[in-house]
């Protein structure tokens, strides 16, 4: 038992919104799309050095920078995760043809300082890493929809900038934070990767011709608020309102 600091890039990746799919479908078809998503994502992984920490249900802990340290830690990372996503296509069309639903995913990427080595009791351990860095990891994923990949200012910097195809930058204030962070949503690495998820494209929405009210709630990460609000959707494609 011990450890050590060490900096590394820590991702976290998520089916968003699958427990509500969870709910509606049975036991044993949730754990088979768990499993097509975490069969096809651990190979891309191993393809670019990444540890993986644990599986948490549908969601994966990735370690880059432990136990082997590597000078480009930070651009295998977000390398990594533009070739998830973009994997999400055959994820996809597995689930389809077994006649599941399809899931989409969200990644949160921080790089920073954390204590790694091997944590427990002697009756039981694992090789693990701690600390703030790790949490604000686990909060950056927790912004994302399907289909995007958001990272810490401290990833952009090591990655540098150039490299990087930012499609959005937003601040944030995660809970137990004292000021805001800036998060960025990478839509592709250049140089030696060369990697890009598909331009963003502005989406005319028609007009509806009946308006409808809604009531809604706001959602803070994971968290609904207990505030009610209302609203009319106006204009509506697809999955766009």
């Amino acid at each position: 038992l011990g450890g050590e600091k060490r900096f590394v890039t820590i991702m976290m990746t998520d089916l968003r919104g699958f427990t509500a799919i969870g709910e509606r479908l049975p036991a044993e078809d949730v754990v088979s799309v768990i499993n097509i998503y975490l069969e096809t994502m651990t190979e891309i992984i191993l393809k670019y050095e990444g540890t993986i920490d644990e599986f948490i249900g549908d969601a994966i802990f990735v370690i880059f920078g432990a136990p082997v340290l590597r000078d480009n830690d930070a651009k295998r990372a977000v390398a990594c995760a533009v070739e998830m996503q973009l994997a999400m296509a055959e994820v996809n069309r597995r689930c389809r043809e077994n006649g599941y639903p399809e899931v989409h995913q969200g990644i949160g990427i921080n790089s920073g300082q954390v204590v790694v080595g091997n944590i427990g009791s002697k009756k039981r351990m694992k090789y693990g890493v701690v600390g703030r860095n790790v949490n604000l990891a686990a909060r950056i994923g927790s912004y994302t929809v399907g289909g995007q990949i958001f990272i810490s200012e401290n990833t952009s910097e090591e990655c540098g900038q150039h490299l990087l195809r930012i499609d959005d930058q937003m601040e944030v204030m995660p809970k137990g934070v004292k000021k805001p962070l800036s998060i960025y949503e990478v839509g592709g690495i250049r140089g030696e990767f060369n990697l890009f998820l598909p331009e963003k494209v502005e989406v005319e929405l028609p007009e509806l011709q009946l308006p409808f009210p809604i009531l809604f709630t706001i959602l803070e990460g994971k968290h609904a608020s207990d505030e009610t609000h209302k609203g009319t959707v106006v204009k509506m494609l697809d999955n766009v309102a």
